[in-house]
């Protein structure tokens, strides 16, 4: 028995990797308990007669063995594969369907990728199946031979765009041949590729090669095709627009506007990006977009409880910077009553009132764009509709907002400042000034004269006169007087934990009445 033990070989453990030489082991141990072929090709599970008929001894006997064998086989696989693969077999119940599901997902099939490949890689299609081993080649091998050839094809024929695999980032040329009368005339990129160098003598010799054919020559001053010298050869060139002539600090001219926004952040500052159309816009309209990242306007009468400590900087779309002033609320009249805008920089010099889709969005509010409109709802339920906007020519969407009425009363101070005199728990009107004075307190507003005293402060710092003692005065009604006073602590305490007790005694009647307590 040792030695029948010693001799049977051990499966492999499969975990992932290595597939072909793991399936080259298992072939052999099937092989060695003659079940390959059960496992290659299967069984049958039943034998079935006509219908109505049982089967008879020897087919029963037939099938249980090889059911038995079935089992041993499944069992081998099952114990050849690692934790992380056996759940990919653990529902299949013979040994083929097992053993096909691993084969599926863990063989490379090249011959496969290789008959995928375009007429161009027929070639190098044909010396991969001739001189190598389809069955334990790597799939990086097979994809580094026809990047090679890719690159051959590309050096030799320029004409050539079709990719093996489009995710190898191997660089093209594109080109556009135009035909014309006389001749045709191509247009090449001749900007030099990355891991290239583009050197004067390789230029020159380019130059005698065009002019040979009769062609332009491209240069690399202006990046544009030319006979002769180019024009722009020798003057300065404005890195900010773009342009020859001049110089970025002298530049005068501004490009068109886009429409368009980007959002840029820094280390240490707050950077807000939007556009300025180059036409005055009515103070009621504003445009709903996507691209500005906040709420923006230039109109400081349109906002309430502005904040003037908030800083940031707007980059505007010809580069500029602009100092927002503060941040403020816009409030508006809606069928739903009143709605409140809030975090709406103040941009001095903006032209146009901007809305922000992405803040909006932050804030609870759900637009919906489609059949060139875009509708604005209160929340997520979609049941109350504050606003529906129409898509312009220019495909903008102005929104008319009409504003609600907000009117702050000097008298409000007054009354406010009693509400944080009650807040602070009755403190005093100088302190509650140096609070404000000083900044102490983030939001407080200005605080006001007293013009009355607070009841409750003087019924709470009022005293009661003590009684006279030049004559006994006894009380004539029964609760008139009350003399109260509390005992303790006592060394011994009461049955019920306690140490002190209180006493009341009607100065009219003596009557008393006593209470225990745990704590003073």
């Amino acid at each position: 028995m040792a030695g029948s033990s010693m001799s049977e070989l051990r499966a492999p453990i499969f975990n992932g990797s290595n597939y072909d030489f793991w399936r080259i082991k298992m072939c052999t141990i099937f092989k060695s308990h003659k079940l390959w072929d059960l496992v290659e090709n299967g069984y049958e599970q039943s034998v079935k007669k006509e219908e109505g008929e049982d089967l008879t001894a020897a087919q029963k006997l037939v099938l249980e063995e090889n059911i038995a064998k079935d089992a041993k086989a499944l069992g081998l696989i099952q114990n050849a594969v690692s934790d992380d693969i056996f759940p990919r077999i653990a529902l299949k119940e013979s040994a083929k369907e097992a053993w096909e599901i691993l084969q599926q997902e863990f063989r490379g099939d090249k011959k496969k990728l290789l008959i995928s490949l375009s007429r161009e890689y027929d070639s190098i299609a044909e010396v991969i199946e001739e001189t190598k081993d389809t069955e334990t080649i790597g799939v990086q091998e097979v994809i580094g031979s026809l990047k090679s050839h890719e690159q051959r094809l590309q050096r030799h024929n320029e004409r050539v765009t079709e990719k093996a695999f489009s995710s190898l980032n191997v660089s093209s040329k594109d080109q556009s041949n135009t035909g014309q009368a006389g001749g045709s005339k191509s247009k090449k990129n001749w900007k030099s590729q990355k891991g290239k160098k583009w050197d004067s003598k390789s230029e020159n010799n380019f130059k005698k090669e065009c002019q040979t054919k009769g062609a332009k020559v491209p240069f690399k001053t202006c990046d544009k095709l030319h006979y002769g010298v180019c024009w722009f050869k020798g003057k300065p060139k404005c890195y900010k627009y773009d342009r020859f002539g001049h110089i970025a600090k002298d530049c005068k001219g501004k490009p068109e506007a886009a429409n368009y926004a980007s959002h840029k952040e820094e280390e240490g500052n707050m950077f807000y990006a939007c556009h300025a159309a180059a036409m005055v816009k009515n103070n009621g309209v504003w445009y709903v977009d996507s691209a500005c990242s906040n709420h923006m306007t230039s109109q400081a009468s349109l906002l309430v409880n502005i904040d003037t400590k908030v800083t940031a900087k707007v980059k505007m779309v010809t580069g500029d910077l602009v100092e927002a002033t503060g941040k403020g609320t816009l409030v508006i009249d809606t069928k739903a009553g009143p709605r409140y805008i809030k975090e709406v920089m103040l941009v001095p010099g903006l032209d146009e009132n901007l809305l922000s889709v992405g803040q909006m969005v932050e804030h609870g509010y759900y637009l919906v764009f489609g059949d060139s409109m875009v509708e604005i709802f209160d929340d997520r339920s979609m049941e109350n509709l504050l606003a529906k906007v129409s898509m312009t020519g220019n495909r903008c969407f102005p929104l008319s907002l009409k504003y609600a009425n907000s009117v702050a009363m000097k008298a409000t101070i007054v009354e406010s400042t009693w509400y944080w005199h009650r807040r602070f728990g009755h403190l005093n009107m100088q302190s509650l000034k140096l609070l404000q004075q000083q900044e102490l307190v983030y939001g407080l507003p200005e605080i006001g004269n007293a013009n009355r005293i607070c009841q409750d402060c003087a019924i709470g710092k009022s005293h009661r006169e003590v009684f006279g003692k030049e004559k006994i005065w006894r009380a004539s009604l029964p609760l008139e007087l009350v003399h109260s006073d509390v005992c303790g602590p006592m060394q011994t305490t009461s049955i019920g934990g306690n140490k002190y007790f209180l006493t009341f005694i009607d100065d009219c009647t003596r009557m008393c009445w006593v209470y225990f307590m745990q704590f003073k």
